[in-house]
């Protein structure tokens, strides 16, 4: 996978190769200009943990209302994982990629912390 390619580029890199393994995800979504492009796999288990990932270019969100900006997302995955030894391989990597970003911020000298009431 190439680093600075884009996630078109990577996917289709990743769909060429004899490696592919259509099981690894359920739901990827990227944009190009005429639409959307979705690769979906089945997964017929019950799954133990369910992630969201979305990436957005801050540019290409900065005058769009925020309950409308997922439609810009330029990539975003969905992805359902059971105690297979191949989704642990996966859990393990994104959880330390979310410890990272936890660490990252609780790290900042300049953070916040809110508390909100949740209204019932």
């Amino acid at each position: 996978m190439k680093i600075n390619a884009s996630y078109r580029d990577n996917v289709g890199d990743r769909l060429r190769s004899l490696e592919y393994d259509e099981e690894f995800f359920n739901s990827l979504t990227f944009r190009q200009r005429d639409g959307l492009i979705m690769i979906k796999t089945t997964f017929e288990e019950k799954p133990t943990d369910y992630w969201v990932i979305k990436h957005y270019k801050c540019s290409n969100i900065e005058n769009v209302p925020v309950k409308d900006r997922w439609k810009f997302s330029e990539a975003g995955v969905k992805l359902y994982t059971n105690e297979k030894s191949k989704d642990q391989i996966l859990n393990v990597s994104l959880n330390q990629t979310m410890q990272s970003i936890f660490d990252s911020m609780l790290q900042d000298p300049g953070r916040r912390t809110i508390k909100s009431k949740i209204i019932g």
